[in-house]
């Protein structure tokens, strides 16, 4: 069975081609965005708010179609100004860093309103979300403003393991129109 990074990856890879506009909205170590890059993309903006997280990781990814951003992803709008084929989000910590610094409930609801105003029609955007004791707030809020969402504007599903009740899980949204 495929983790649920990788599963986002499969959900993201049919939108993406050589002209394709990424965004990493957690940058991280990188992960999705060297997947992006492996796809042969034209540009991927990554966000990350820790400067240590942010230094180490753009110093291992030495591509000219990486836009490194300092900054919380609620703020994409301001440096994003075209329109995107694929968003990828990984809520909660770095591992390996300060756990204490984390996305949180209002940035990232704040950021997926913007990353589906920046996406393009038939774009899809993956939200792989942990729900551990930290993270259920914003699990929640996420879920409750995306189930308010019009079905004829977005596709929207949820993949999750129904035998284990904290385990990381996956939605997945398509713009429609």
């Amino acid at each position: 069975m495929k983790s649920i990074v990788d599963q986002s990856h499969d959900f993201l890879k049919n939108v993406l081609h050589k002209g394709a506009i990424c965004i990493d909205a957690t940058l991280g170590w990188g992960k999705d965005t060297n997947f992006f890059l492996e796809n042969k993309v034209r540009k991927v903006y990554g966000f990350e708010v820790q400067r240590a997280v942010y230094e180490k990781t753009i110093s291992s990814i030495q591509d000219e179609n990486f836009i490194p951003v300092l900054d919380g992803h609620q703020n994409m709008d301001v440096y994003v100004k075209e329109e995107v084929d694929a968003i990828i989000f990984n809520f909660g910590y770095c591992p390996g860093f300060d756990s204490k610094i984390k996305t949180e409930p209002k940035t990232s609801l704040d950021a997926i309103q913007k990353a589906l105003a920046l996406l393009k029609i038939k774009g899809r955007m993956a939200l792989v979300i942990y729900p551990h004791k930290e993270g259920r707030e914003e699990s929640n809020i996420i879920e409750n403003y995306l189930m308010k969402i019009d079905p004829h504007s977005f596709y929207i599903e949820k993949r999750v393991q129904l035998n284990q009740g904290r385990s990381p899980y996956l939605i997945g949204v398509e713009k429609l129109k």
